[in-house]
C-alpha cells in the first residue's frame, strides 16, 4: 500500500517522519494538527519517498503554508466518505427545517377552519365553479369559524410573519458569524415553538395581538436558514453538496406535508378544540426537538466528540472551499457589487413569489374555487410537497452523477438544475390559468410545479455556499430576507385581487403573476450564476 505524507513546512515533524522506519510509517497516523497553528490550506499529498527525496535535496518542506495532517495510508487520504457523522448531521439539518415549517405553516391550513365563510355569498356568480362534495364533507368554502376576517385581513395574517422573518434573516446571518449556527438555530426553534403554544389564546384575545405574535415568530425563525447554511458550509465538502442539499432542503417540504395533512385533519376534528390543536401539537414537537439539537450538534466537525479522524481529514481536505472556523471581517462592499450574488437576489425574489403562491394560497384556492372540504383540502394541499420529497433527492443524484462523469461542469450542472426547476414551474402555473373547474387537473399541475421546482435544490440553492463558504450564513440571511419580502407581497396582492372576488378570473391573474416571477428568477441565474468561490471570500481576518 502506498504511503502518503501531507506535507508540512515544520522541521520537527518533517525530521521525525523522515527518520521513521517504513513499516512503522505504514501503520502510524498522527493526529490532525490544528488549523490555528499551521494555516488554512491542505494539500492532497505526495508519495512519501518522493517527498523525502525533495527534503533531502533541498532541506525545505514542499508546499509551504500547507496544514499538516500526518502520515496516512493512501486509501485514507483519498477516502471518499462513505457513511459518516456528517450524514447524521445532515439528517439533523433536515429535521431542523421540518420542525421550523411545522410551526410556520400551520396557520395556512388552520385559518380555513378559524374563519367564518359562506358559500351562498358567491354561488350565484357566473365565474365560479359549482359546489360539490368529497367524502361526504361540507364544501370547503362553507365553514363556521370563530373569526370574521375578510380576505385582506387573512392576507395580512398570512403575510405578517414575513415582516419579522425579513428582519430575523438579516440579524440571524450576522449573529451566526459570532455565536455559530448551533446556538442560533436551537434558540430560534425553542422560542418560536413556545409562541406556537400561545397562538390560540392570542388569536382569541385580539387580531392585533395575534398579528404581533406572528411577526415576533418570524423574527425568531429568521436565523433558521442562515444557521443551517453556515453549518453545512463547515460540514459538507463541495463534491457532496448537491446530494446533501437535495435532501436537507426538502426538510421544509416534509414539514409542510405534515403540517398541511395533519393540520387539516386536526382542524376538522374535536381534538383539543379543533384548530387550536394544530398550534399545541406542533409547538410541543418543537420544544422536544430543541433539546435534542443542543445535545447532538456542534458548529465545527473538529469540535464533535463522535467524529472519526478519517472523516475529519476528508472534510478538511477541502478547507479552501469549506467554512473557516475563524472570525472574518464581512466584505459588505464586495458583496453589494458582486454580480454572482446580485443574480441570486433576483432568483430568490422570483422563486419566493412562485413558492409562496403555492404554499400560502393554495388551501384558500382549493377551498373557495375548487370547493374541497377541510380534511381533503389539507391532504390535497400537501400533495405537491410530497412530490418534492421524491423528486429532490432524485435530482440531487442525477446532478452528482453528471458531475462525477464530467458530462457537464459543476457550473453548467447548477444552471441546468435551476433552469429545469424554475422554467418547468413557470409552464405548470401558466397551465393553471386554463384548468377551469377541473379540480383533479388543478392538483396535478400544482404537484408537477412543486416537484419539478425542487431541481433548484441542486442548482442555485447551493450558490451561497459555492461563492463564499466563509460568509454563507450572511449571504443566505440576505437572500432569505429578499424571499421574506416576496412572502409579504404575495398574500397582500392576492388578498387585494380576490377580496369579494373569489372567481376563476382573479385566480388566473394570481397564477399568471407567479409564472412570470419564476421565469425572471430562473433567467437571472442562467445568465449570471456561477459556482466559483469569489475573491472576497478570503478578506483580512479580524
Amino acid at each position: 500500500m502506498t504511503k502518503t505524507l501531507i506535507s508540512t513546512q515544520f522541521p520537527d515533524e518533517r525530521e521525525s517522519l523522515s527518520k521513521m522506519d517504513s513499516s512503522e510509517n505504514h501503520h502510524r497516523r498522527i493526529s490532525v494538527i490544528s488549523e490555528e497553528k499551521y494555516g488554512a490550506h491542505f494539500n492532497k499529498g505526495l508519495n512519501l519517498d518522493a517527498l523525502e527525496e525533495q527534503v533531502n535535496k533541498s532541506g525545505e518542506a514542499v508546499s509551504p503554508g500547507a496544514r499538516a495532517v500526518g502520515a496516512l495510508d493512501q486509501d485514507e487520504v483519498v477516502w471518499d466518505g462513505g457513511w459518516g457523522l456528517r450524514h447524521i448531521v445532515g439528517l439533523l439539518f433536515f429535521s431542523a427545517l421540518t420542525v421550523c415549517y411545522l410551526n410556520r405553516i400551520h396557520i395556512n391550513i388552520a385559518i380555513v377552519a378559524m374563519v367564518t365563510s359562506n358559500a351562498s355569498d358567491v354561488v350565484d356568480q357566473m365565474d365560479v365553479c359549482p359546489l360539490h362534495f368529497l367524502f361526504n364533507e361540507t364544501p370547503g368554502n362553507t365553514s363556521i369559524g370563530e373569526f370574521d376576517w375578510d380576505e385582506e385581513t387573512q392576507g395580512m395574517i398570512l403575510g405578517c410573519f414575513f415582516y419579522g422573518y425579513m428582519v430575523g434573516n438579516l440579524l440571524g446571518g450576522l449573529v451566526c458569524q459570532v455565536l455559530g449556527g448551533r446556538v442560533m438555530l436551537g434558540i430560534s426553534t425553542l422560542s418560536s415553538s413556545i409562541l406556537s403554544l400561545l397562538s390560540p389564546v392570542c388569536a382569541r384575545t385580539s387580531t392585533a395581538l395575534f398579528v404581533g405574535l406572528r411577526i415576533v415568530s418570524g423574527i425568531l425563525q429568521g436565523p433558521t436558514f442562515p444557521a443551517v447554511c453556515s453549518l453545512m458550509a463547515a460540514w459538507i465538502p463541495p463534491k457532496d453538496k448537491a446530494s446533501f442539499t437535495s435532501i436537507v432542503f426538502v426538510g421544509d417540504h416534509f414539514g409542510i406535508v405534515i403540517s398541511m395533512a395533519l393540520g387539516g385533519l386536526m382542524s376538522g376534528s374535536d381534538f383539543l378544540g379543533g384548530w387550536p390543536s394544530v398550534f399545541y401539537v406542533f409547538g410541543i414537537v418543537g420544544l422536544l426537538w430543541s433539546l435534542a439539537w443542543f445535545v447532538l450538534i456542534r458548529d465545527q466537525p473538529e469540535d464533535h466528540p463522535w467524529i472519526s479522524s478519517k472523516e475529519l481529514s476528508y472534510i478538511r481536505s477541502h478547507s479552501p472551499t469549506v467554512k473557516s472556523s475563524k472570525a472574518l471581517k464581512i466584505p459588505w462592499k464586495d458583496i453589494a457589487t458582486s454580480m454572482p450574488f446580485l443574480c441570486l437576489v433576483i432568483f430568490t425574489f422570483g422563486q419566493g413569489i412562485g413558492f409562496n403562491t403555492i404554499l400560502s394560497e393554495v388551501p384558500t384556492y382549493l377551498s373557495n374555487i375548487q370547493h374541497f372540504g377541510l380534511a381533503s383540502n389539507g391532504i390535497l394541499s400537501a400533495l405537491p410537497h410530497v412530490g418534492v420529497l421524491i423528486a429532490s433527492p432524485l435530482f440531487g443524484a442525477i446532478a452528482d452523477k453528471i458531475s462525477e462523469k464530467k458530462w457537464l461542469s459543476i457550473k453548467m450542472t447548477r444552471k441546468l438544475a435551476t433552469g429545469v426547476g424554475l422554467y418547468s414551474s413557470c409552464i405548470c402555473l401558466t397551465a393553471m390559468c386554463f384548468v377551469e373547474c377541473n379540480g383533479t387537473l388543478a392538483v396535478a399541475f400544482l404537484c408537477l410545479a412543486e416537484s419539478l421546482n425542487s431541481a433548484r435544490n441542486s442548482g442555485a440553492l447551493i450558490s451561497e455556499q459555492d461563492i463564499a463558504p466563509n460568509f454563507a450564513g450572511v449571504l443566505i440571511g440576505i437572500t432569505n430576507a429578499v424571499s421574506a419580502i416576496a412572502g409579504i407581497i404575495t398574500p397582500l396582492f392576492i388578498g387585494v385581487l380576490t377580496t369579494d372576488n373569489q372567481t376563476l378570473s382573479a385566480w388566473r391573474i394570481v397564477f399568471g403573476i407567479a409564472a412570470v416571477a419564476y421565469f425572471i428568477g430562473g433567467s437571472a441565474y442562467l445568465i449570471f450564476g456561477t459556482n466559483k468561490v469569489q475573491p472576497w471570500n478570503e478578506p483580512k481576518r479580524k
